[in-house]
């Protein structure tokens, strides 16, 4: 009795394929192909661990591609030198696609951060150090802008196992000369940790600054002298010195109500309707025939200050509103678009409680998927925060996006007209 070669495979096979086995996507098949015709193509590169056909959601209709995986690594190449953009079956268009799937081209768990190195190492040195551990794919030293090495580079392994087996024996196992800690070794970041890095530290930055102009008004009483001294042979800053309010030590500025100086609403704050309303007179910067631009200087001083202490900086606010879908009055209530997949509800709090009492923070995420829509919702508990907010952010770029910051309509208008969100 003769015994096929398929028969024989079965019964030499493992029952695990290789730890270096691939898994492979196959596409431009036809959609009518049941497990029986794809092994008929497949099986003679080698036998088969695991097949799995696409289907229609919902259905039992093939989408015309499938992910499968070979015993061995060599039958998966075979294969794929034998068919990718090489044959085309009958009643396709296109040739046949085979190739790795994609969590088989991810790296993240085989290439290497190695840090502490000496800078006197040439990549041929660092491949020395860690070739004992298993083939490596790529191998990168960072240099600077002159060409010299920063003391660490990058290092790709063929293997899971590899890295694994080399972060274990050469993390912190020496210190090199030259450097003031031991070597290290570690899992590189992925693409999606060094945005979410790299969008920390931009708003970690923005409130850095805002922090520091908030402790830096304190100085700004001390600057009443100064400006009193500047306005000594300038008839016209000397008439109207006395509208311009410094803050004082102490000092609680409250929008839309009185104080020794006069009044200032709320709208003052706007960028290009800015005026100060004492009690008695007014400098307004657009109607004023003869502003001197030292006064219009010490009025925007003053508006810049005057934001800062109403909207306080993060460290000053409560963090409950994340997550909460609450709407503020009208016109305080924004529309957020672009937002990074991984930005969650305290995150977009945090970008955005710089410029105000935020009522509400809500990333919206897709039920099914759990995942993020990219988009949300910030609510003020009043109208000019909301301008603040938009004035800084719209625009502004964290990691590859750049925001997108809008009012929402009111509700008496997107009754009447069609949405376009």
């Amino acid at each position: 009795m003769s015994v096929s070669l398929k028969d024989a495979a079965l019964v030499s096979r493992p029952d695990q394929p290789d730890p270096d086995a691939i898994k492979m996507f196959l596409g431009q098949i036809p959609k009518t192909w049941t497990e029986t015709e794809i092994h008929e193509l497949l099986d003679p590169f080698g036998p088969i661990y695991s097949l799995n056909i696409l289907r229609e959601k919902g259905s039992a209709l093939s989408k015309g591609c499938c992910f499968v995986t070979f015993y061995t690594r060599k039958a998966a190449l075979e294969a794929q030198n034998a068919l990718h953009n090489v044959k085309t079956l009958t009643g396709m268009h296109h040739c046949i696609q085979m190739k790795p799937a994609d969590i088989e081209n991810k790296t993240e768990d085989r290439k290497l951060f190695v840090g502490m190195l000496n800078k006197q190492l040439m990549e041929r040195d660092v491949r020395r150090m860690f070739g004992q551990f298993g083939n490596i794919e790529e191998c990168r030293v960072l240099v600077n802008r002159d060409g010299i090495s920063k003391g660490c580079a990058f290092v790709t392994f063929s293997r899971k196992s590899a890295a694994q087996n080399a972060i274990h024996c050469m993390h912190q196992s020496t210190t090199m000369e030259g450097c003031s800690a031991p070597i290290v070794v570690k899992l590189a970041d992925s693409p999606k940790e060094r945005e979410r890095k790299k969008v920390q530290a931009q708003i970690a930055q923005q409130l850095n600054q805002f922090t520091n102009q908030w402790k830096s008004l304190s100085s700004l009483a001390a600057f009443a002298p100064m400006a009193q001294a500047l306005a000594a042979n300038n008839p016209y800053l000397m008439n109207n010195l006395a509208t311009v309010p410094f803050p004082k030590a102490g000092y609680n500025v409250n929008p839309g109500g009185s104080s020794l100086y006069g009044n200032l609403s709320a709208h003052d704050h706007g960028e290009n309707n800015f005026a100060l309303r004492p009690s008695a007179g007014t400098i307004d910067r657009n109607s004023s025939p003869i502003l001197d631009p030292t006064a219009g200087m010490l009025g925007s001083m003053y508006s810049s200050s005057n934001s800062m202490l109403n909207h306080p900086p993060l460290s000053f606010q409560t963090l409950t509103p994340a997550g909460s879908h609450r709407e503020g009055p009208d016109g305080s209530n924004l529309f957020i678009y672009h937002l990074p997949t991984h930005f969650t509800d305290h995150d977009l709090l945090q970008a955005f409680a710089a410029y105000g009492t935020v009522v509400s923070a809500k990333v919206f995420i897709d039920k099914q998927t759990n995942l993020s829509k990219c988009f949300g919702f910030v609510s003020y508990d009043n109208p000019v925060s909301a301008q603040h907010a938009i004035q800084a952010m719209h625009g502004f770029q964290i990691g590859m996006k750049r925001l997108k910051v809008q009012l929402k309509r009111p509700k008496n208008e997107t009754a009447s007209k069609p949405s376009t969100y």
